[in-house]
């Protein structure tokens, strides 16, 4: 017979379910919510004697979801995203919607892109407010696209995006070396690569950068003499020094158009650069046609 308790079932209970899955943690799934530790557990103990199976075992300090709570978890999240999504169903029409589109990036270094979204934005309904918002950490954007302060994200990618979260690619684009050439040149071979000081953007993540990444591989080590916040004070930073830096090569179409560009003297994956969105939204008819118009964006 059913366990008849299943009908009680709520999304705030499955949405803590997911991040518990996520973060291994009782405790930090809590943080991420505002929530006692002791209200996460014992919705947890909830689910597991409602569902009749065992959700969580212990995994040295942290915790690990089992088989059956891994099979849950994509059927969780649809269950979710077709709740949130009830109320954006339907034909939309974007001049009927007075409510601004909001956008998270990392503003300095994306200012050409974000230029092109907000073009086509306008061109199709002149009237619409784009809201364009600091990103700063990649780390920040779960919480930001869940808490629904965002439509979307425009970022890097990262080596692995939250459950929770969906992405369409952008365009791709390569690290490149930037510096002053009244101070210096650009560094020739690997060797000089390293023996330079560099300045690098800080964002305060963990998310570790793809060029860092190939760095650690090849077992390279830079010689950090400068970070900075945003990419406009990362360049007035550069400027008249003999530092370099290393960061994508859009940005010498605007934030760092003052300094010199070239290639880095050793392979480098590309940059993948997606549009983020949280899974809640996949159902939206408002999403749908702002996640097809920017895709359509010409970003060359």
């Amino acid at each position: 017979m059913r366990n008849q308790n299943i009908y009680k079932l709520d999304a705030n209970t499955l949405k803590l379910f997911l991040k518990v899955c996520e973060l291994h943690s009782i405790s930090r799934a809590a943080e991420h919510f505002d929530l006692n530790q002791s209200t996460v557990s014992n919705t947890m103990e909830r689910l597991k004697l409602t569902l009749g199976y065992k959700l969580f075992e212990k995994a040295g300090r942290n915790i690990v979801p089992t088989e059956n709570a891994l099979a849950l978890v994509p059927r969780a999240t649809r269950i979710i995203s077709a709740i949130e999504g009830l109320p954006e169903t339907g034909k939309y029409a974007p001049n009927d919607d007075g409510r601004p589109i909001t956008i998270v990036s990392n503003l300095n270094t994306m200012l050409t892109d974000l230029v092109a979204i907000r073009d086509a934005i306008w061109a199709k309904n002149p009237e619409r407010m784009v809201r364009m918002l600091e990103l700063g950490s990649r780390d920040q954007l779960e919480k930001i696209l869940s808490s629904g302060a965002a439509d979307f994200a425009v970022t890097l990618r990262t080596p692995k995006y939250p459950p929770q979260l969906s992405f369409r690619p952008l365009f791709l684009d390569h690290s490149k070396i930037f510096y002053d050439p009244a101070v210096r040149s650009a560094p020739e071979t690997s060797e000089d690569y390293f023996a330079a000081r560099h300045g690098v953007l800080d964002f305060g993540g963990l998310v570790r950068s793809s060029l860092d990444t190939e760095i650690r591989r090849q077992e390279g080590h830079r010689v950090i003499s400068c970070a900075a916040g945003n990419a406009s004070a990362l360049a007035s930073l550069i400027k008249g020094t003999d530092m370099i830096c290393a960061l994508p090569g859009r940005l010498h179409k605007d934030t760092f158009s003052d300094l010199a560009i070239a290639d880095l003297p050793f392979d480098s994956p590309p940059l993948r650069f997606d549009l983020v969105w949280h899974k809640s939204q996949s159902d939206s008819s408002r999403h749908q046609w702002y996640l097809d118009l920017i895709s359509s964006v010409n970003f060359d």
